[in-house]
């Protein structure tokens, strides 16, 4: 895709050079959010191990005798207590992951801004707005998929 954007910013002549600056923001942002809404399905459900292992211990040491009761209960806070500390550890997991998008996301933002202003010189943008502009493209890419998938 970076090389597809890049000959885009080199070889479109649009009306508007910016054009193919902001196209190259929203695409990135696109493709960043289907990665944010590919992680958040991807992320394991622990509550079926937790389950088995309510039902499956806990049904067994239900049949102990006097103390069945009370080692099934118990059991069964284990069980609970390991499938919150596990979607814990998933849910960092994938916040890390996110973070690790989003730093991939400037560096590859600010290079493409960086590609756009050597083809376009005459601009008159600094840097910095260049970057602000294609940081705002990608912003409105993401929108546009939470959009598609339901999420606004």
């Amino acid at each position: 895709m970076n090389r597809e954007m890049v000959k885009d910013i080199h070889e479109d002549r649009p009306s508007d050079p910016k054009e193919s600056l902001l196209r190259a923001g929203a695409t990135v942002g696109f493709l960043e959010e289907a990665r944010y809404q590919a992680l958040k399905t991807d992320k394991d459900d622990p509550s079926w191990e937790a389950k088995w292992l309510y039902h499956g211990f806990g049904g067994a040491a239900n049949f102990i005798p006097v103390v069945g009761d009370a080692a099934q209960r118990g059991v069964d806070a284990l069980a609970y207590q390991w499938q919150l500390d596990e979607q814990a550890r998933i849910n960092a997991e994938a916040v890390r992951q996110s973070g690790e998008a989003f730093s991939v996301r400037r560096y590859q933002l600010q290079a493409l801004a960086d590609e756009w202003a050597k083809v376009n010189p005459a601009s008159g943008n600094n840097r910095y707005t260049l970057t602000s502009e294609i940081n705002g493209a990608a912003f409105h890419g993401n929108q546009t998929a939470q959009g598609l998938a339901g999420d606004q």
